[in-house]
């Protein structure tokens, strides 16, 4: 449940992630049908290269969107389609840029680990009131490991199922220039938990939390300054936000959560793109043992290092060898905090990498790309289409 609440809550990575398509599309389509029928070009007026601008600016209708799936929790492989609905939004009167259009899909994933899961979507925007909208509802079914301190062997971790039904609406506000929003956050989730009952779960993880409702409002502020919400080379996105859970919400918890995420892209030369990033994160006593904060960088599994708190700071350097190659180099630093002897630890945990991207889309700044990564317990691979930070 934490790894797809965290995608449906995210405002950029649907866009980011239906471009994807285009790309993959390429080896099912063939370039010459394609441009008998759409008059669509596959390569930049610039340098006639592969680019996909025309492509993403004039494609309509349904779109089979495969995407794969590196995440090392899921068992380091994973396909996940959708059916895609895309609607062209028209621009205001006297408008000159351009408005994504309006998101309708049907998604179903599964994983190597035998994890699976379906899901409804809808993304959409009513530019003349400035408003933002996503609505989503799904099934899924997660095996996940949840590490833990134990008194007679040291760190231990339990195998668990997650089998969470889930649905969100979130909606925001343009407050000024399409840069600062405020929006509200509704998910609703039943949590059903499994496990296998010759693992003693007692006292690592509380049983008393399994088979309940987990259901979340949040209230959020965001100011997005950078120069494209796909692969940025300029400017700062920060976004902080406070979430609680209620039984007048529906919830079975009473929880409280702070949360602060930033990143900066400074670009000293034209050829090198300096990011920095920082996210803090706070949880109260009311949660379940699943919504525990986690550091997520890349390198390190989801739900590796739970706290009651965390913090964690990382950079990415990436130098761009003419205009479609690049090459990436990253590094940074995560600590879970915690009061329990169970959970948490007093070390910062490190992990690094390197990668390349190509610009796929110049309009948009849209690269995608491979990295590897390596942390404190393995190497890891991540398919990046935009930039790894737009969660």
């Amino acid at each position: 449940m934490v790894v797809i609440a965290k995608y449906f809550s995210n405002n950029k990575t649907i866009s980011c992630r239906l471009v994807a398509v285009w790309l993959l599309l390429l080896g099912l389509i063939s370039y010459s049908n394609l441009q008998s029928q759409t008059n669509i070009s596959l390569k930049d007026t610039l340098d006639n290269k592969l680019d996909l601008s025309d492509f993403v600016v004039n494609l309509h209708g349904f779109v089979p969107m495969p995407v794969i799936i590196s995440e090392p929790a899921l068992g380091n492989f994973g396909i996940a389609m959708a059916l895609v609905f895309i609607s062209p939004k028209k621009k205001l009167k006297g408008e000159k840029r351009y408005h994504f259009p309006d998101i309708t899909a049907a998604a179903g994933l599964y994983t190597a680990n035998k994890s699976w899961g379906a899901a409804l979507f809808r993304q959409g925007s009513f530019p003349s009131l400035g408003l933002r909208y996503r609505a989503a509802i799904g099934y899924t079914n997660l095996n996940l490991n949840f590490y833990r301190e134990t008194l007679a062997t040291g760190e231990m971790d339990f195998d668990i199922n997650l089998a969470p039904a889930l649905a969100m609406l979130d909606i925001s506000k343009n407050i000024y220039r399409d840069k600062y929003f405020v929006g509200t956050n509704y998910l609703f989730s039943n949590v059903k938990v499994n496990y296998d009952f010759t693992d003693n779960l007692y006292p690592y993880i509380d049983q008393s939390e399994f088979n309940k409702n987990l259901s979340t409002l949040a209230l959020y502020g965001e100011y997005d300054g950078r120069n494209s919400i796909f692969t940025p080379d300029r400017g700062i996105r920060f976004k902080g936000s406070y979430t609680v859970g209620r039984s007048f919400i529906g919830s079975d918890f009473n929880t409280d959560k702070l949360s602060a995420y930033t990143n900066a892209f400074i670009q000293p030369v034209e050829w090198w793109i300096c990011g920095l990033k920082g996210e803090w994160q706070w949880i109260d006593e009311g949660a379940p043992f699943y919504y525990y904060p986690f550091i997520i960088m890349r390198g390190i599994p989801v739900l590796r290092y739970q706290g009651k708190q965390t913090l964690l700071f990382e950079t990415e350097q990436r130098i761009d060898l003419n205009l479609r190659w690049s090459l990436i180099g990253f590094v940074g630093s995560g600590k879970a905090y915690s009061n329990s002897k169970y959970v948490g630890d007093n070390d910062w945990h490190w992990a690094g990498g390197a990668g390349f991207r190509y610009l796929i889309a110049r309009v948009f700044k849209l690269r995608i790309g491979l990295d590897i990564a390596t942390g404190p317990d393995q190497f890891a691979y991540y398919i990046v289409f935009g930039h790894y930070w737009n969660r």
